[in-house]
């Protein structure tokens, strides 16, 4: 296992938002996490990359306590790409991208055409290979979070933390975007809200009230009856007629 948390948890102000969680992370997996607002996946994921203390258990990487790792240590083994993140510095996107590049520099390792290239693929990676100049105040909001995904990659980072990466990205990108995670040589943890798009991921997570309720592949967890006790929705599962794809239509509860 590459991660691993045991009876994990985060309180605030004495409320429970993440507790009890026992999470195994397999080597090379995407694992999706699912659950309702406010059910606690993006606490998880702060949880999972550090920038969270947790209130009880632990996170471990690859047999090693979190806890105990240096931050430089820590980014080099763990990128995270939040939900919202923003800034007010006036820079350019390869500006952005280049922070990706911080965690493996040092006094004896200064950058270099490594790092060039390292930063030029990521932005090609997600399709922004013609933005290096551009102004970050100048971008939408579906490039800002394609950027954000390009210095995650650029980090070169065994495990990539992910809070709803398709937020304000076209369908497009979407697909795109969600593609390069499932092909990229990297552990990926991802937060999803479109649980068609959690169908594609090779293990789901269902948390709900702060609780993983279940694990497993995601045609076995992501079944009709838990939708509609977690989600509180009514789902019927369609075939699409183009590659025989298995996904949900959903209905509101009468």
């Amino acid at each position: 296992m590459i991660m691993q948390t045991r009876n994990l948890g985060w309180s605030a102000r004495g409320l429970p938002i993440v507790e009890a969680i026992d999470l195994d992370v397999i080597a090379g997996e995407t694992l999706g996490l699912v659950g309702p607002n406010g059910s606690g996946k993006s606490t998880l994921l702060k949880l999972l990359a550090g920038i969270r203390k947790p209130s009880s258990g632990s996170v471990a990487v690859k047999g090693r306590p979190l806890a105990a790792m240096r931050r430089r240590e820590a980014a080099q083994s763990i990128a995270f790409l939040e939900q919202h993140a923003e800034t007010s510095e006036a820079i350019t996107v390869r500006d952005a991208v280049e922070l990706g590049r911080t965690p493996w520099l040092t006094a004896l390792q200064p950058w270099s055409h490594k790092d060039e290239s390292i930063v030029a693929q990521s932005l090609a990676d997600v399709d922004m290979a013609g933005f290096g100049q551009r102004s970050w105040a100048t971008l939408s909001g579906g490039e800002r979070q394609r950027v954000h995904l390009a210095r995650a990659l650029a980090q070169c980072p065994e495990i990539l933390l992910l809070d709803e990466p398709t937020n304000h990205l076209d369908v497009h990108h979407q697909l795109s975007i969600l593609e390069l995670v499932a092909r990229l040589p990297v552990t990926s943890i991802v937060a999803l809200h479109d649980l068609n798009q959690a169908l594609a991921c090779d293990r789901v997570g269902v948390l709900a009230r702060g609780r993983l309720v279940a694990l497993g592949a995601p045609h076995e967890v992501l079944t009709v009856e838990r939708l509609h006790a977690v989600f509180g929705v009514r789902a019927s599962i369609v075939t699409d007629p183009a590659d025989g794809a298995r996904l949900f239509r959903f209905h509101a509860l009468q």
